[in-house]
């Protein structure tokens, strides 16, 4: 009897008691996974959206306070991701800002002149003497017209890998309001956003418009909406 209870005692699972193990793993691991990315892409999304309306905030702030003059006619132009995070020379003064209006995470950019945080790429532009969107980087410096970066500046953000980090790309200008569009194919570093991706009235590379495609179709040929 002791004999036949220890035998019990070592046999294993069944054939079919594995199988439905493994068949449960495998239902819940559908329904897990993908709520978790879920979860993730609105986390990320949800910081980028704060992130842009910070720069916003950190280039009106920029602006108004007459940091950077470059023409000198007293009248303050927009300013860098690197220059706006004091972590950049001023264009005029050759020295940073005295406090950082953006946060160095915000303000680092990489050698390919975009910041990368939260699951998304974010590229700031401000425009050259035609108008044109020039990546806002210290290396561009002799192509930013002064006149015009007294009135325009863009920043655009998209998923590092669409539909894992993200599935919206977004869009700001002088403006302040943060627009969104589902439509957009922008992805990772193939697929990138043009720098007037959500005006109006030209191509998508300029960014001296002043009409901005809140809740219609934007130079890009997608729908942007305005972000709530």
């Amino acid at each position: 009897m002791r004999k036949q209870m220890h035998a019990q005692k070592e046999q294993g699972f069944t054939l079919i008691e594995l199988m439905i193990v493994t068949t449960v793993i495998g239902v819940l691991a559908s329904v897990a996974v993908p709520n978790l990315l879920s979860s993730r892409v609105v986390a990320n999304e949800t910081a980028v959206i704060a992130t842009l309306r910070a720069v916003a905030t950190a280039q009106a702030q920029f602006v108004t306070t007459n940091q950077l003059d470059v023409d000198g006619n007293g009248i303050g132009e927009y300013g860098t991701l690197g220059e706006l995070g004091a972590l950049e020379p001023l264009r005029d003064s050759g020295s940073p800002i005295g406090r950082n209006l953006l946060s160095a995470s915000v303000a680092t950019v990489q050698a390919n002149g975009w910041a990368s945080h939260h699951g998304f790429h974010f590229a700031l532009y401000l425009p050259d003497a035609g108008g044109a969107g020039v990546q806002a980087i210290a290396a561009n410096a002799a192509s930013i017209s002064a006149a015009n970066a007294q009135v325009h500046w863009t920043c655009v953000a998209w998923p590092a890998t669409k539909g894992q980090t993200g599935t919206r790309a977004f869009f700001v200008n002088e403006q302040g309001l943060v627009l969104q569009t589902r439509e957009s194919t922008y992805s990772g570093t193939a697929a990138v956003p043009p720098a007037g991706a959500a005006l109006l009235g030209g191509a998508a590379t300029q960014i001296d418009l002043a009409g901005l495609a809140a809740n219609t179709v934007g130079a890009d040929g997608n729908r942007w909406t305005v972000v709530q």
